[in-house]
């Protein structure tokens, strides 16, 4: 598949991500529908634009390189494949707007062969470039970028993890990556109990299946389980969103959440990217 100049010019657009004047989490829930999110993938866009939070669908071929000063990237590989470099030296950088340097390429990085299911983090001041996408045309990835807070911590090098140890957390659930307040869950929910994170923030991203899943509300029967986490056996007064493949949800620290029912298909397939704050 081969895509016209124009739209390579959007797609490269709608990567800019911009430092907004409140950073930190968005102190909300908000719900991403999957018809979006699919509107999305066809030309690249930002389905969550918040408070420093931004989550983009996007599709992208070969470009140059850029870097983002404030801006840390968690890419969740959807389909297609390409070559990734990270790292090294900007080739030609030219400043585009404020904390962002584009460039025609890097010398002297590290290259990453992306396919689907791989997860890789990139943290700010960090040049990459999508070096080669000749065998499928493009790439597609959801790319949840936080940028940098007071009191939220990100990795400061770049995290690869392969989608066969993606896969193999899929089956029952498994922490992919955990480092200095950043936790990305390759899950698989059931129907169960409330839990609360008073220090976690959320960005839930369904990969299949389907649930009720409640926020906010009043616990029942709340304990604590560890340190700054809470279980209950159910909840009172929450809001339910009937969560599909595709959906994205997320939720601040401090709000109740529950996966209420996964009848119709027996559980729930989701990342989830979490950000710890002090």
């Amino acid at each position: 598949m081969k895509y016209p100049l124009a739209l390579a010019a959007i797609l490269s657009t709608a990567a800019l991500v911009t430092v907004g004047m409140a950073a930190g989490f968005p102190p909300r829930v908000h719900t991403i529908d999957h018809a979006k999110v699919a509107a999305g993938f066809v030309k690249g866009e930002r389905v969550l634009d918040d408070e420093g939070l931004v989550v983009i669908a996007q599709r992208v071929m070969q470009r140059g390189s850029e870097m983002h000063d404030n801006t840390n990237h968690v890419f969740i590989i959807q389909d297609g494949e390409a070559d990734f470099v990270t790292g090294g030296k900007m080739i030609d950088p030219k400043e585009m707007g404020p904390g962002q340097t584009r460039g025609t390429g890097i010398e002297g990085g590290v290259s990453h062969h992306l396919t689907k299911g791989d997860v890789i983090t990139i943290p700010a001041k960090t040049p990459h470039q999508w070096k080669d996408t000749s065998k499928t045309g493009s790439i597609a990835y959801y790319a949840v970028n936080f940028d940098t807070a007071p009191g939220f911590r990100f990795p400061p090098g770049v995290r690869y993890i392969d989608h066969g140890k993606v896969a193999a957390a899929f089956v029952k659930g498994a922490r992919i990556l955990e480092d200095q307040g950043l936790t990305v869950i390759a899950n698989r929910g059931l129907q169960r109990g409330p839990e609360m994170h008073d220090n976690t923030h959320h960005v839930f991203i369904i990969e299949d299946g389907e649930a009720e899943f409640v926020t906010g509300g009043k616990m029942i029967d709340q304990k604590v389980s560890d340190p700054g986490q809470t279980r209950g056996t159910g909840n009172e007064d929450g809001v339910s969103h009937h969560l599909t493949k595709g959906d994205v949800i997320k939720l601040p620290a401090k709000t109740p959440h529950q996966w209420k029912d996964t009848s119709k298909t027996g559980s729930v397939g989701y990342y989830a990217v979490n950000f710890d704050s002090k």
